[in-house]
Protein backbone atom coordinates (compact mmCIF):
# COMPACT_ATOMS: atom_id res chain seq x y z
CA UNK A 1 0.00 0.00 0.00
CA UNK A 2 1.13 3.39 -1.02
CA UNK A 3 1.94 5.71 2.12
CA UNK A 4 -0.38 8.93 1.70
CA UNK A 5 1.69 12.17 1.62
CA UNK A 6 1.19 13.85 5.17
CA UNK A 7 1.19 17.58 5.58
CA UNK A 8 1.66 19.12 9.08
CA UNK A 9 -0.10 22.53 8.79
CA UNK A 10 1.49 25.12 11.94
CA UNK A 11 -0.15 28.35 12.47
CA UNK A 12 -1.20 30.56 15.12
CA UNK A 13 -4.98 30.36 14.49
CA UNK A 14 -6.81 27.92 13.08
CA UNK A 15 -10.62 28.49 12.10
CA UNK A 16 -12.86 27.24 14.22
CA UNK A 17 -10.44 26.61 17.12
CA UNK A 18 -9.13 30.66 17.34
CA UNK A 19 -9.48 33.28 14.78
CA UNK A 20 -8.41 36.99 14.08
CA UNK A 21 -8.05 36.83 10.69
CA UNK A 22 -7.99 35.48 7.34
CA UNK A 23 -4.85 33.42 8.23
CA UNK A 24 -7.38 30.95 10.55
CA UNK A 25 -9.80 30.77 7.16
CA UNK A 26 -6.85 29.19 5.61
CA UNK A 27 -5.34 26.62 8.15
CA UNK A 28 -9.03 25.74 8.66
CA UNK A 29 -10.25 25.23 5.47
CA UNK A 30 -6.80 24.28 3.65
CA UNK A 31 -6.25 20.44 5.42
CA UNK A 32 -9.43 19.60 4.89
CA UNK A 33 -9.40 19.84 0.90
CA UNK A 34 -5.99 18.66 1.15
CA UNK A 35 -7.64 15.38 2.64
CA UNK A 36 -10.12 15.72 -0.04
CA UNK A 37 -7.21 15.29 -2.80
CA UNK A 38 -5.78 12.25 -0.97
CA UNK A 39 -3.30 13.36 0.78
CA UNK A 40 -2.62 12.93 4.94
CA UNK A 41 -3.55 16.56 6.56
CA UNK A 42 -3.18 17.78 10.70
CA UNK A 43 -2.67 21.20 11.96
CA UNK A 44 -0.77 22.31 15.21
CA UNK A 45 -1.29 25.56 16.71
CA UNK A 46 -0.90 26.86 20.58
CA UNK A 47 -3.24 25.96 23.23
CA UNK A 48 -4.50 29.33 23.73
CA UNK A 49 -6.88 30.44 26.91
CA UNK A 50 -9.95 30.40 24.47
CA UNK A 51 -9.07 27.05 22.72
CA UNK A 52 -9.13 25.21 26.15
CA UNK A 53 -11.76 27.33 27.69
CA UNK A 54 -14.18 26.15 24.18
CA UNK A 55 -12.72 23.29 22.84
CA UNK A 56 -10.65 21.90 25.97
CA UNK A 57 -13.57 18.79 26.01
CA UNK A 58 -12.44 17.97 22.75
CA UNK A 59 -8.38 18.06 23.34
CA UNK A 60 -6.48 14.87 25.33
CA UNK A 61 -3.13 15.69 27.16
CA UNK A 62 -0.83 12.97 24.84
CA UNK A 63 1.63 12.44 27.74
CA UNK A 64 4.52 14.50 25.59
CA UNK A 65 5.78 16.94 27.65
CA UNK A 66 8.51 19.78 27.06
CA UNK A 67 11.73 21.58 28.33
CA UNK A 68 12.54 24.23 25.85
CA UNK A 69 15.49 25.83 26.40
CA UNK A 70 14.33 30.17 26.57
CA UNK A 71 17.49 32.43 26.40
CA UNK A 72 19.12 30.15 29.14
CA UNK A 73 15.66 29.52 31.10
CA UNK A 74 13.41 26.45 30.62
CA UNK A 75 10.03 26.26 30.40
CA UNK A 76 7.55 23.84 30.20
CA UNK A 77 4.91 22.63 27.76
CA UNK A 78 2.83 20.02 26.50
CA UNK A 79 1.52 18.12 23.34
CA UNK A 80 -2.48 18.20 23.18
CA UNK A 81 -4.59 15.78 20.69
CA UNK A 82 -8.26 15.89 19.01
CA UNK A 83 -9.50 16.23 15.37
CA UNK A 84 -10.49 19.66 13.19
CA UNK A 85 -12.77 17.36 11.63
CA UNK A 86 -13.01 13.34 11.65
CA UNK A 87 -10.19 11.56 10.63
CA UNK A 88 -7.97 15.03 10.75
CA UNK A 89 -5.78 15.47 13.74
CA UNK A 90 -5.43 18.78 15.57
CA UNK A 91 -2.45 19.03 17.85
CA UNK A 92 -1.94 21.55 20.28
CA UNK A 93 1.27 22.87 22.13
CA UNK A 94 0.33 24.22 25.66
CA UNK A 95 2.40 26.64 27.97
CA UNK A 96 0.00 28.03 30.36
CA UNK A 97 3.61 30.38 31.00
CA UNK A 98 2.92 31.58 27.61
CA UNK A 99 -0.55 31.02 26.54
CA UNK A 100 -3.25 30.89 29.28
CA UNK A 101 -4.40 34.68 29.02
CA UNK A 102 -6.64 36.67 27.02
CA UNK A 103 -6.01 37.50 23.31
CA UNK A 104 -3.90 35.57 20.64
CA UNK A 105 -1.37 38.35 20.32
CA UNK A 106 -2.27 41.18 22.49
CA UNK A 107 -5.16 42.25 24.75
CA UNK A 108 -7.54 45.35 24.70
CA UNK A 109 -5.66 47.19 21.57
CA UNK A 110 -2.05 46.66 23.16
CA UNK A 111 0.55 43.82 21.87
CA UNK A 112 1.59 40.83 24.16
CA UNK A 113 5.76 42.36 24.67
CA UNK A 114 6.57 39.10 25.31
CA UNK A 115 5.44 37.67 21.84
CA UNK A 116 8.83 36.88 20.71
CA UNK A 117 9.16 34.23 23.44
CA UNK A 118 5.58 33.07 22.85
CA UNK A 119 6.32 32.09 19.34
CA UNK A 120 9.59 31.34 19.58
CA UNK A 121 8.93 28.79 22.21
CA UNK A 122 5.50 27.33 20.12
CA UNK A 123 8.22 26.82 16.71
CA UNK A 124 11.05 24.46 18.96
CA UNK A 125 8.13 22.67 20.71
CA UNK A 126 6.69 21.57 17.22
CA UNK A 127 9.96 20.45 16.04
CA UNK A 128 10.06 18.52 18.77
CA UNK A 129 6.72 17.38 19.10
CA UNK A 130 7.55 15.91 15.65
CA UNK A 131 8.24 12.42 16.71
CA UNK A 132 5.47 12.17 19.07
CA UNK A 133 2.52 12.73 16.26
CA UNK A 134 0.41 9.89 14.47
CA UNK A 135 2.65 10.09 11.84
CA UNK A 136 5.75 12.27 11.00
CA UNK A 137 4.86 14.46 8.46
CA UNK A 138 6.58 14.53 4.53
CA UNK A 139 6.07 18.32 4.63
CA UNK A 140 5.75 20.95 7.36
CA UNK A 141 3.76 23.92 6.16
CA UNK A 142 4.03 27.07 8.30
CA UNK A 143 2.23 30.19 7.95
CA UNK A 144 3.50 34.10 8.77
CA UNK A 145 6.12 35.37 11.29
CA UNK A 146 4.58 33.64 14.24
CA UNK A 147 6.03 30.17 12.46
CA UNK A 148 8.70 31.80 11.00
CA UNK A 149 11.61 30.09 12.96
CA UNK A 150 10.39 26.45 12.30
CA UNK A 151 12.59 26.37 8.62
CA UNK A 152 15.67 27.43 10.50
CA UNK A 153 15.43 25.40 13.39
CA UNK A 154 14.32 22.60 11.12
CA UNK A 155 17.57 23.40 9.18
CA UNK A 156 19.60 23.56 12.99
CA UNK A 157 18.49 20.19 13.64
CA UNK A 158 19.32 18.21 10.33
CA UNK A 159 16.11 17.14 10.04
CA UNK A 160 15.83 15.83 6.06
CA UNK A 161 11.77 14.96 6.92
CA UNK A 162 9.64 17.24 6.74
CA UNK A 163 10.19 19.92 4.08
CA UNK A 164 9.75 23.10 4.49
CA UNK A 165 6.68 25.68 3.01
CA UNK A 166 6.43 29.14 4.32
CA UNK A 167 3.29 30.58 3.47
CA UNK A 168 3.35 34.56 3.77
CA UNK A 169 -0.31 35.96 4.26
CA UNK A 170 0.55 39.68 4.93
CA UNK A 171 4.33 40.58 4.28
CA UNK A 172 3.67 43.56 6.08
CA UNK A 173 3.75 41.76 9.82
CA UNK A 174 7.39 40.85 9.43
CA UNK A 175 7.95 39.75 13.49
CA UNK A 176 10.46 41.94 14.41
CA UNK A 177 12.66 40.69 17.22
CA UNK A 178 15.21 43.73 19.01
CA UNK A 179 18.74 42.25 19.94
CA UNK A 180 18.25 42.26 23.30
CA UNK A 181 15.70 39.26 22.91
CA UNK A 182 17.92 37.52 20.00
CA UNK A 183 18.72 34.60 22.58
CA UNK A 184 15.28 33.42 22.74
CA UNK A 185 15.51 32.19 19.02
CA UNK A 186 17.99 29.58 19.65
CA UNK A 187 19.69 30.31 16.56
CA UNK A 188 23.78 30.35 16.01
CA UNK A 189 25.68 33.47 15.30
CA UNK A 190 25.66 32.10 11.77
CA UNK A 191 22.27 32.59 11.17
CA UNK A 192 22.52 36.23 12.53
CA UNK A 193 23.71 37.77 9.18
CA UNK A 194 22.35 40.30 5.93
CA UNK A 195 21.50 36.65 3.81
CA UNK A 196 20.09 35.11 7.67
CA UNK A 197 17.54 36.66 10.07
CA UNK A 198 19.13 40.37 10.44
CA UNK A 199 17.19 42.85 9.14
CA UNK A 200 18.21 46.52 9.41
CA UNK A 201 20.04 46.03 12.92
CA UNK A 202 16.99 43.79 14.53
CA UNK A 203 15.90 39.95 13.40
CA UNK A 204 12.72 39.32 11.58
CA UNK A 205 11.10 35.83 12.02
CA UNK A 206 8.94 36.70 8.95
CA UNK A 207 12.92 36.78 6.96
CA UNK A 208 13.61 33.36 8.68
CA UNK A 209 10.85 31.58 7.10
CA UNK A 210 11.60 33.20 3.55
CA UNK A 211 15.50 32.64 3.70
CA UNK A 212 15.42 29.04 5.20
CA UNK A 213 12.28 27.29 3.63
CA UNK A 214 12.00 25.26 0.67
CA UNK A 215 9.72 26.47 -0.99
CA UNK A 216 7.71 29.97 -0.80
CA UNK A 217 4.26 31.02 -1.44
CA UNK A 218 1.82 33.83 -1.12
CA UNK A 219 -1.48 33.83 -1.06
CA UNK A 220 -1.99 35.56 -4.61
CA UNK A 221 -0.11 35.69 -8.00
CA UNK A 222 -0.25 39.39 -8.04
CA UNK A 223 0.89 40.16 -4.49
CA UNK A 224 3.84 37.31 -5.50
CA UNK A 225 4.70 40.18 -8.03
CA UNK A 226 4.28 43.06 -5.54
CA UNK A 227 6.20 41.66 -2.47
CA UNK A 228 9.66 41.85 -5.03
CA UNK A 229 9.15 45.23 -5.29
CA UNK A 230 10.54 48.22 -2.86
CA UNK A 231 7.06 49.66 -2.77
CA UNK A 232 5.64 46.23 -1.64
CA UNK A 233 8.31 44.56 0.04
CA UNK A 234 8.00 46.05 3.39
CA UNK A 235 12.28 46.41 3.41
CA UNK A 236 12.27 42.59 2.00
CA UNK A 237 12.08 42.72 -1.57
CA UNK A 238 15.33 42.25 -2.32
CA UNK A 239 15.43 38.67 -0.47
CA UNK A 240 12.45 37.70 -2.02
CA UNK A 241 14.16 38.63 -5.51
CA UNK A 242 17.16 36.51 -4.52
CA UNK A 243 14.70 33.58 -3.41
CA UNK A 244 11.98 34.37 -6.56
CA UNK A 245 12.88 30.79 -8.50
CA UNK A 246 11.03 28.65 -5.12
CA UNK A 247 8.29 31.58 -4.83
CA UNK A 248 4.75 30.59 -6.08
CA UNK A 249 1.23 32.80 -5.61
CA UNK A 250 -2.13 30.75 -4.95
CA UNK A 251 -4.97 32.41 -4.35
CA UNK A 252 -6.90 31.72 -1.14
CA UNK A 253 -9.79 29.83 -1.56
CA UNK A 254 -12.91 30.26 -0.55
CA UNK A 255 -15.12 27.45 2.52
CA UNK A 256 -18.51 27.09 0.12
CA UNK A 257 -19.91 25.18 3.18
CA UNK A 258 -19.32 28.22 5.46
CA UNK A 259 -20.30 31.05 2.57
CA UNK A 260 -23.46 30.18 0.45
CA UNK A 261 -26.44 31.79 -0.37
CA UNK A 262 -28.21 28.76 -0.76
CA UNK A 263 -27.25 27.52 2.81
CA UNK A 264 -26.45 30.06 4.90
CA UNK A 265 -28.47 30.25 8.01
CA UNK A 266 -26.64 33.45 9.43
CA UNK A 267 -29.24 35.55 6.54
CA UNK A 268 -32.80 36.71 6.61
CA UNK A 269 -33.43 34.81 3.72
CA UNK A 270 -31.39 32.37 1.07
CA UNK A 271 -31.47 32.75 -2.42
CA UNK A 272 -29.45 30.94 -5.50
CA UNK A 273 -28.40 31.86 -9.26
CA UNK A 274 -31.89 30.14 -10.04
CA UNK A 275 -33.95 32.19 -7.48
CA UNK A 276 -33.07 35.75 -6.47
CA UNK A 277 -35.51 36.73 -4.58
CA UNK A 278 -34.31 36.04 -1.50
CA UNK A 279 -31.54 38.95 -2.22
CA UNK A 280 -34.08 41.83 -1.82
CA UNK A 281 -35.19 40.39 1.49
CA UNK A 282 -31.66 40.39 2.53
CA UNK A 283 -31.18 44.12 1.63
CA UNK A 284 -34.44 44.39 3.42
CA UNK A 285 -32.95 43.18 6.58
CA UNK A 286 -30.04 44.69 6.95
CA UNK A 287 -31.47 48.29 6.39
CA UNK A 288 -33.96 47.70 9.17
CA UNK A 289 -31.51 46.01 11.43
CA UNK A 290 -28.79 49.11 10.83
CA UNK A 291 -31.93 51.78 11.09
CA UNK A 292 -31.97 52.67 7.38
CA UNK A 293 -35.25 54.21 6.43
CA UNK A 294 -35.90 51.37 4.08
CA UNK A 295 -38.62 53.16 2.09
CA UNK A 296 -35.76 56.14 1.74
CA UNK A 297 -33.07 53.43 1.61
CA UNK A 298 -34.54 49.88 0.02
CA UNK A 299 -34.28 51.49 -4.02
CA UNK A 300 -30.25 53.11 -3.76
CA UNK A 301 -27.55 50.96 -3.79
CA UNK A 302 -26.14 49.91 -0.76
CA UNK A 303 -22.38 49.58 -0.30
CA UNK A 304 -20.96 47.46 2.40
CA UNK A 305 -17.67 47.29 3.74
CA UNK A 306 -16.76 44.33 6.08
CA UNK A 307 -13.00 43.97 7.41
CA UNK A 308 -10.45 45.66 9.71
CA UNK A 309 -10.44 49.23 10.09
CA UNK A 310 -6.65 50.05 9.61
CA UNK A 311 -4.49 51.83 7.54
CA UNK A 312 -3.77 48.86 5.34
CA UNK A 313 -7.37 48.30 4.48
CA UNK A 314 -7.99 51.90 3.20
CA UNK A 315 -11.16 53.12 5.26
CA UNK A 316 -9.10 56.58 5.05
CA UNK A 317 -9.99 56.69 1.14
CA UNK A 318 -13.71 56.08 2.03
CA UNK A 319 -13.96 58.14 4.39
CA UNK A 320 -12.33 60.91 2.07
CA UNK A 321 -14.87 59.65 -0.71
CA UNK A 322 -18.17 59.44 1.16
CA UNK A 323 -19.53 62.86 0.82
CA UNK A 324 -19.11 62.24 -3.15
CA UNK A 325 -19.90 58.77 -2.43
CA UNK A 326 -23.47 59.49 -0.93
CA UNK A 327 -23.98 62.24 -3.97
CA UNK A 328 -23.97 59.72 -6.10
CA UNK A 329 -27.02 58.05 -4.20
CA UNK A 330 -25.41 55.05 -2.39
CA UNK A 331 -25.62 54.25 0.99
CA UNK A 332 -22.86 52.65 3.00
CA UNK A 333 -23.13 50.86 5.94
CA UNK A 334 -19.63 49.73 7.93
CA UNK A 335 -18.65 46.60 9.94
CA UNK A 336 -15.51 46.66 11.58
CA UNK A 337 -12.92 47.38 14.24
CA UNK A 338 -9.25 47.79 14.70
CA UNK A 339 -7.21 51.06 15.38
CA UNK A 340 -8.83 54.01 17.27
CA UNK A 341 -7.90 56.31 15.14
CA UNK A 342 -10.04 54.97 12.18
CA UNK A 343 -12.80 53.34 14.30
CA UNK A 344 -13.08 57.22 15.33
CA UNK A 345 -12.68 58.30 12.52
CA UNK A 346 -16.53 55.56 10.97
CA UNK A 347 -17.87 57.42 14.28
CA UNK A 348 -17.34 60.80 12.54
CA UNK A 349 -18.63 59.52 9.40
CA UNK A 350 -21.77 58.07 10.32
CA UNK A 351 -22.74 61.38 12.56
CA UNK A 352 -22.03 63.43 9.79
CA UNK A 353 -23.97 61.59 7.54
CA UNK A 354 -26.58 59.73 9.72
CA UNK A 355 -29.31 58.92 6.66
CA UNK A 356 -26.41 57.75 4.88
CA UNK A 357 -23.87 56.17 6.63
CA UNK A 358 -24.15 53.06 9.69
CA UNK A 359 -21.41 51.33 11.33
CA UNK A 360 -21.14 49.03 13.88
CA UNK A 361 -17.82 48.86 15.46
CA UNK A 362 -16.43 45.27 16.40
CA UNK A 363 -16.37 41.82 14.80
CA UNK A 364 -19.35 39.89 14.47
CA UNK A 365 -19.09 37.08 11.79
CA UNK A 366 -22.96 36.34 11.78
CA UNK A 367 -23.16 40.28 11.13
CA UNK A 368 -20.96 40.08 8.33
CA UNK A 369 -22.95 37.29 6.56
CA UNK A 370 -25.78 39.29 7.02
CA UNK A 371 -23.51 42.44 5.47
CA UNK A 372 -22.40 40.50 2.55
CA UNK A 373 -25.72 38.86 1.38
CA UNK A 374 -27.91 42.55 2.14
CA UNK A 375 -24.99 45.07 0.22
CA UNK A 376 -25.53 45.39 -3.62
CA UNK A 377 -22.16 46.42 -3.75
CA UNK A 378 -19.06 45.53 -1.64
CA UNK A 379 -16.31 48.22 -1.16
CA UNK A 380 -12.25 47.18 -0.32
CA UNK A 381 -10.17 50.35 -1.28
CA UNK A 382 -7.08 48.54 -0.04
CA UNK A 383 -3.47 49.97 0.29
CA UNK A 384 -2.43 46.60 -0.81
CA UNK A 385 -4.20 43.49 -0.20
CA UNK A 386 -2.17 39.91 0.11
CA UNK A 387 -5.51 37.85 -1.32
CA UNK A 388 -8.97 39.37 0.41
CA UNK A 389 -11.19 37.20 0.87
CA UNK A 390 -14.37 39.20 1.01
CA UNK A 391 -14.23 40.05 -2.24
CA UNK A 392 -14.58 36.32 -3.07
CA UNK A 393 -17.44 35.78 -0.71
CA UNK A 394 -19.26 38.97 -2.51
CA UNK A 395 -19.35 37.37 -5.56
CA UNK A 396 -21.16 33.93 -4.56
CA UNK A 397 -23.56 36.33 -2.57
CA UNK A 398 -24.24 38.46 -5.96
CA UNK A 399 -22.50 41.95 -4.03
CA UNK A 400 -20.90 43.42 -6.37
CA UNK A 401 -17.31 44.13 -5.67
CA UNK A 402 -15.76 47.40 -5.94
CA UNK A 403 -11.99 46.98 -5.50
CA UNK A 404 -8.50 48.76 -5.64
CA UNK A 405 -6.85 46.93 -8.64
CA UNK A 406 -3.95 45.17 -5.80
CA UNK A 407 -2.94 41.45 -5.03
CA UNK A 408 -5.88 39.07 -5.03
CA UNK A 409 -8.56 42.08 -5.32
CA UNK A 410 -6.96 42.68 -9.00
CA UNK A 411 -6.45 38.77 -9.30
CA UNK A 412 -10.15 37.98 -8.43
CA UNK A 413 -12.38 40.83 -9.85
CA UNK A 414 -12.80 41.54 -13.60
CA UNK A 415 -13.46 44.93 -14.27
CA UNK A 416 -16.47 46.06 -15.69
CA UNK A 417 -16.32 46.95 -19.78
CA UNK A 418 -19.59 45.91 -20.94
CA UNK A 419 -19.30 42.11 -22.80
CA UNK A 420 -15.66 41.06 -22.94
CA UNK A 421 -14.35 39.46 -25.94
CA UNK A 422 -14.87 35.64 -24.28
CA UNK A 423 -18.56 36.42 -23.89
CA UNK A 424 -18.30 36.82 -19.80
CA UNK A 425 -19.98 39.65 -17.98
CA UNK A 426 -17.65 41.14 -16.11
CA UNK A 427 -17.89 40.65 -12.41
CA UNK A 428 -17.03 43.81 -10.30
CA UNK A 429 -15.68 47.56 -10.70
CA UNK A 430 -11.65 48.17 -10.16
CA UNK A 431 -9.54 51.57 -9.45
CA UNK A 432 -5.58 51.48 -9.54
CA UNK A 433 -4.38 54.92 -7.60
CA UNK A 434 -5.18 54.98 -4.01
CA UNK A 435 -6.73 58.21 -4.29
CA UNK A 436 -10.11 59.61 -3.64
CA UNK A 437 -11.43 60.95 -7.00
CA UNK A 438 -10.09 57.33 -8.62
CA UNK A 439 -12.54 55.80 -5.76
CA UNK A 440 -15.43 58.12 -6.30
CA UNK A 441 -15.28 57.48 -10.47
CA UNK A 442 -15.26 53.47 -9.68
CA UNK A 443 -18.09 53.71 -7.24
CA UNK A 444 -19.99 56.13 -10.16
CA UNK A 445 -19.45 53.41 -12.82
CA UNK A 446 -21.23 50.99 -10.18
CA UNK A 447 -24.03 52.99 -9.48
CA UNK A 448 -24.47 53.94 -13.20
CA UNK A 449 -24.90 50.01 -13.79
CA UNK A 450 -27.19 49.70 -10.85
CA UNK A 451 -29.42 51.91 -12.62
CA UNK A 452 -29.67 49.52 -15.58
CA UNK A 453 -31.50 46.11 -13.51
CA UNK A 454 -31.33 43.83 -16.70
CA UNK A 455 -26.84 44.44 -16.90
CA UNK A 456 -26.84 44.79 -13.20
CA UNK A 457 -28.07 41.32 -12.85
CA UNK A 458 -25.75 39.91 -15.76
CA UNK A 459 -23.07 40.60 -13.63
CA UNK A 460 -24.43 39.30 -10.42
CA UNK A 461 -25.13 36.06 -12.19
CA UNK A 462 -20.98 35.90 -13.74
CA UNK A 463 -19.80 36.74 -10.30
CA UNK A 464 -21.96 33.95 -8.48
CA UNK A 465 -20.81 31.51 -10.99
CA UNK A 466 -16.86 32.07 -10.09
CA UNK A 467 -15.54 28.97 -8.74
CA UNK A 468 -13.05 30.03 -6.09
CA UNK A 469 -13.11 26.76 -3.60
CA UNK A 470 -10.29 25.29 -2.33
CA UNK A 471 -9.99 22.44 -3.87
CA UNK A 472 -8.32 24.30 -7.03
CA UNK A 473 -5.73 25.65 -4.32
CA UNK A 474 -5.17 22.67 -2.77
CA UNK A 475 -4.19 20.78 -6.36
CA UNK A 476 -1.46 23.87 -6.89
CA UNK A 477 -0.06 23.53 -3.40
CA UNK A 478 -0.04 19.54 -4.22
CA UNK A 479 1.86 20.48 -7.35
CA UNK A 480 4.36 22.05 -4.73
CA UNK A 481 5.00 19.56 -2.05
CA UNK A 482 5.15 17.15 -4.95
CA UNK A 483 8.11 18.78 -6.57
CA UNK A 484 9.47 19.39 -2.88
CA UNK A 485 9.93 15.78 -2.33
CA UNK A 486 10.81 14.50 -5.71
Amino acid sequence: MVKKMHVLIAASEVRPLAQTGGLADVAGSLPLALSRQGLAASIIMPAYQTVLQNHGSAFEETGVVFAIDQAGEEAAGSLLRGELAPGLPAYLIRCDQYFDRPGLYGFQGLEHADNTERFSFFCKAVIKALPHLDETPDILMANDWQTGLLAPLSRLAGLERPRNVFVIHNQGYLGLVPPEKRDFLGLPDSFHRLDGVEYFGQSSLLKAGIVYSQALVTVSPSYAKEVQTPEGGHGLDGAMRHHAAKFAGILNGVDYDVWNPATDRHIAATYSPADMRGKAECKNALLAEFGFDIRAAAAKPLMGMVGRLTAQKGFSLAAEAAEDIFRLGVNLVVLGSGEDFYEDMARDLAARYPENCKIFIGYNDALAHRVVAGSDLILIPSMYEPCGLVQMYALKYGSVPVVRAVGGLNDTVRDFAGANPSGLWDTGFKFSQFQAKALILAVRRAAELYSRPEAFAAMIAAGMNEDFSWDNSAREYIRIFEKMLS
